[in-house]
């Protein structure tokens, strides 16, 4: 190095190499670029879906340079995954005779259900009862294993999701509803 070059003490990296990790942890999440435009919607990104989906594909292909934006958050759903899996790492599945497995996360019950052509369907709810909270999704996903891993995000989100929905009516109550918080 010559002494007119400034010294990066973390140099960033070719567009070549941002978008090879990016494509990795999409696949370390299990995320298609469907999955990560959907779970940016849920978290209040206001731009179109179509516009989205198409800047993340050209990420992926090497089209577009990785945002540093999009790095951020794709390393912070990266660690999000890795503290379940640990704090989750002895989960028990239980399985129903019509071959439902399901699962108790803290007070949320999830539910994986075998569909056609070899699918499953995942599903949680926070409580046993229907009138429970259950976030607007199922997730149809193409193995069991896939399913049980993208289990603990699902709870995650529908936390988030409850969360943000508590949040919201506590700013904004309904009319008729005398709730005592801010007017």
């Amino acid at each position: 190095m010559s002494t007119d070059e400034p010294f990066e003490l973390f140099p960033r990296p070719s567009p070549e190499d941002e978008s090879k990790r990016f494509r990795e942890i999409l696949a370390e999440l299990r995320m298609t670029p469907g999955d990560l435009t959907a779970h940016m919607g849920n978290n209040s990104d206001y731009r179109d879906s179509g516009a989205t989906i198409r800047s993340i594909q050209r990420m992926v292909s090497g089209e577009t340079r990785v945002s540093g934006e999009m790095m951020v958050i794709m390393n912070m759903l990266l660690r999000q995954r890795l503290r379940l899996k640990a704090r989750y790492s002895n989960l028990a599945w239980q399985r129903y005779e019509n071959g439902v497995f399901w699962a108790k996360v803290d007070d949320w019950y999830v539910h994986i259900s075998p569909q056609t052509k070899g699918r499953w369907l995942l599903s949680c709810r926070h409580g046993t009862r229907p009138q429970d909270y259950s976030p607007p999704f199922g997730r149809w996903l193409n193995s069991l294993e896939e399913a049980q891993e993208k289990a603990l995000f699902c709870v995650e989100e529908g936390m988030n999701e409850e969360a943000h929905n508590i949040y919201n009516n506590y700013r904004f109550p309904p009319a008729d509803c005398t709730m005592g918080g801010p007017t």
